[in-house]
């Protein structure tokens, strides 16, 4: 028997690690895959890695997956068998990692194992739903139905994923540029300012003064408030990481926020919905289709309050009245999910489900950054004005006096 360490996460989505004991690697993430977790990684405790993770842990990108998945259900209905399909397509891909990747996953294909068990074992690379429907595929032996699911899944998830970024790159180019100039101004402009005040010998009023102390402050200790911030963001991924209670308090918190709190909630009910109309086209039980996509989401708090629901599924419970005990979910989410139960049309209904929350979650967060610009020039504005009276006031009292 060897050791092997191994990270990864538990059925409820929390980050796991440890060291179990096994014969293979293979044997090892078997024995932890049937209690429950996703294996990221596994190594011998005490040596070097069983699996080849020269290439880092980097998630192969949405739109890479799209274009792999698409030639794979192209191959695969050629007639092509899957050991020649992984390296045709292996050999085509730009993607170093993933044509690593599918290089290694032919070679324990043809050595005799599952196609879903060989991607498993790069887990920190690929996703879940990923791995989970072609595990599905096998299983039903349409592999290459699944692989034209998951193109669409995955480029319709690249897309949304883009026009988000694209809408936020200015604001975020504004903030720092904000950020900037009031930085200048309070580190290098105050102090000659500062230098001429005190020349003149009269008493200086108290927006300059407090103007004065702000600039002192950050020119001497600017290294301080970097030091807090960064310290207060990587206590806050630390207790994500190993406390669970704090981190399903805090991604509950995300979801109650204003504006922001319902961009999270919409954007988690888009995953769930097109994730399980994913799981469930694949040919997965509604139970371990919930199980998987409570895996998936982004929000930690949703995704907990699906996988909660799995026992209740398992012993008979309408999908959508589960749901709604959580209280995680909209209203509308549950809702469409039960008519989608009671017509027999769930994958339907949860593909309308997550196109209507993709628009939605596109126009919220538009609608909230054309707010975002306009205050952050606001502010700015406001900054700089204060910034110039505290310089001039000193000028007219003095002109006063005269």
């Amino acid at each position: 028997m060897k050791a092997f360490r191994y990270t990864g996460r538990s059925s409820y989505g929390a980050p796991v690690d440890g060291i179990i004991e096994a014969n293979t690697s293979a044997e090892a993430v078997a024995m932890l895959k049937d209690d429950g977790m996703i294996i990221q990684s596994i190594e011998p405790a005490g040596g070097e890695h069983d699996i080849d993770l020269r290439l880092g842990s980097r998630k192969t990108k949405e739109k890479t997956l799209a274009v792999m998945c698409n030639q794979f259900a192209i191959i695969l209905e050629a007639g092509l068998p899957i050991v020649r399909t992984l390296e045709l397509i292996g050999g085509q891909t730009e993607d170093k990692t993933l044509k690593v990747i599918l290089h290694e996953v032919a070679g324990e294909v043809a050595a005799g194992y599952e196609l879903a068990d060989s991607f498993l074992k790069h887990g920190p690379n690929l996703p879940t739903t990923f791995i989970e429907s072609i595990r599905a595929g096998e299983q039903s032996g349409n592999l290459s139905l699944v692989f034209s699911r998951l193109a669409d899944y995955y480029r319709k998830t690249s897309e949304t994923k883009g026009k988000v970024k694209s809408a936020m790159m200015y604001p975020a180019f504004v903030m720092v540029v904000a950020v900037i100039v009031v930085g200048v101004i309070m580190i290098f402009a105050v102090p000659t300012f500062k230098t001429t005040f005190e020349g003149m010998g009269s008493e200086l009023p108290l927006p300059t003064m407090i103007l004065i102390g702000m600039s002192d402050f950050l020119s001497k200790f600017w290294w301080v408030i970097i030091l807090f911030v960064g310290a207060v963001f990587g206590g806050i991924q630390l207790l994500k990481k190993r406390n669970e209670g704090f981190y399903l308090k805090w991604s509950k918190l995300g979801t109650k926020l204003p504006v922001i709190g319902k961009i999270t909630s919409m954007g988690s009910s888009s995953q769930y919905a097109s994730t399980m109309a994913v799981m469930m086209e694949a040919g997965l039980p509604t139970p371990r289709a919930v199980e998987v996509t409570s895996r998936t989401l982004s929000n930690f708090y949703m995704g907990h309050a699906l996988s909660t629901i799995v026992l209740d599924l398992e012993a008979g419970k309408p999908l959508a009245e589960c749901m709604a005990s959580t209280g995680a979910f909209p209203q509308l989410v549950t809702e469409m999910t039960g008519v989608g139960e009671q017509t027999g049309e769930l994958e339907h209904t949860l593909q309308v489900v997550s196109e209507y929350y993709d628009f939605e979650t596109q126009e919220a967060t538009s609608r909230a950054i054309a707010l975002i610009e306009p205050a952050i020039i606001v502010v700015l504005a406001f900054v700089v004005g204060l910034v110039l009276l505290a310089v001039y006031l000193p000028m007219f009292s003095i002109y006063g006096a005269m």
